[in-house]
């Protein structure tokens, strides 16, 4: 087994094949291309299937290539420089909470043989198979390279972070246990990410379904969209809670910043290029919310206490004194598990219009919070 790290072209390298120029052609019926997401691309040939991952870490611009080969022709199809997959696979262990929302989509959750950190998982769909030993529950931190051998998933799928996440995946890889790297959250924009639900497809032969559903997330986040583009009064917006002193807000050109960009907000912080978060001094947003319409996400707090406990000063606050505070943990399962990071990764218009009714209220007057609650 192999893993191509590398900045080779595709288009020049896509068919130096071994072994596999006389193999029948594979007719695959569906495809899919990535319209959104700037993480992925998928390219179809005369045996395979070529899934690129574009930039797979936080630190690393390289790409990593995966050849995906229906499972009835793997002995005799060789892709080189590619980390060959069967497919469809019919095992899938997932370290990350946003690839059951993937799964469920795609009605595909019976592939799911473990999870690891499944003490936050939200779904109750899940949560029962966790409990019938369905899925077998893997604990955060270093991966348990005994168990997980043991287990021989057609596929681990990790979240790209940092490149020397593939340290601790190594000797999975040499004892031929296929690694896949997921980057969906490094992607800046709601679509890019929930379109990483392609990927999934791909490795399921599922992508005329997908296809269909991703087709009306997107035409519904649009639409949803076209509703507030060129609407005059915009409310003003801050985000999140200080933390040891330091108060994290979201980059211009992050995943959120999107979300209040499309859902008509005015946020202090459009106008810089950061994708990830921009430190602050406390009283530089203490300042800001003195003034500020809206106050989004802040922090694990469900009510107005729960924001005292952390600073008395948070009462001068507008928002504070108007209630006009907002959190995305509406949907939380008994062990903390938060919906929003499960099915809204796949249902951005879902959380569109919840920012739109927060923002906007008379633009969906009949629309009901999903993903966010009023903080009393």
């Amino acid at each position: 087994m192999s893993l191509l790290v590398g900045g080779c072209e595709p288009e020049k390298q896509a068919d130096h094949q071994s072994h596999s120029n006389n193999i029948k052609q594979v007719q695959f019926a569906d495809s899919v291309h990535a319209e959104y997401a700037e993480g992925f691309r998928i390219t179809y040939h005369k045996n395979y299937k070529l899934l690129e991952i574009l930039k797979p870490f936080q630190d690393q611009v390289d790409t990593l290539r995966y050849s995906l080969v229906p499972r009835d022709i793997t002995d005799e199809v060789e892709i080189e420089n590619t980390t060959e997959i069967p497919i469809p696979i019919q095992s899938l262990l997932t370290t990350s909470t946003t690839h059951i929302g993937l799964a469920e989509m795609l009605n595909a959750t019976d592939i799911l043989t473990g999870m690891v950190g499944a003490d936050y998982v939200y779904s109750k769909d899940i949560r029962s198979r966790l409990e019938k030993g369905k899925m077998v529950s893997l604990p955060h931190g270093e991966l348990n390279k005994e168990k997980i051998l043991a287990m021989d998933p057609d596929l681990l799928m990790i979240s790209g972070g940092q490149s020397s996440q593939f340290d601790n995946v190594k000797v999975l890889m040499d004892s031929d246990i296929n690694v896949m790297v997921n980057s969906e959250w490094l992607e800046t924009t709601p679509l890019g990410k929930a379109e990483w639900i392609k990927v999934l497809a791909a490795l399921l032969n599922e992508e005329e379904l997908v296809n269909q559903k991703f087709n009306a997330v997107a035409d519904e986040y649009n639409r949803l969209k076209s509703m507030v583009d060129g609407i005059g009064e915009k409310p003003t917006v801050i985000n999140n809670m200080p933390y040891k002193g330091a108060w994290f807000v979201s980059g211009g050109e992050s995943f959120t910043a999107q979300f209040l960009k499309d859902a008509g907000a005015d946020y202090p912080w459009f106008g810089s290029d950061e994708t990830g978060g921009l430190r602050k001094s406390f009283e530089v947003i203490y300042e800001i919310g003195l003034e500020a319409d809206i106050w989004i996400h802040p922090g694990a707090a469900k009510t107005k206490e729960d924001i005292l406990a952390k600073d008395s000063r948070f009462k001068d606050f507008k928002p504070f004194k108007t209630g006009k505070i907002y959190n995305n943990n509406r949907r939380m399962s008994p062990s903390g598990g938060n919906d929003f990071w499960e099915s809204g990764v796949v249902h951005p218009e879902i959380i569109l219009a919840d920012l739109i009714k927060i923002f906007h209220p008379q633009l969906l007057p009949d629309h009901k919070l999903y993903y966010y609650q009023k903080i009393d």
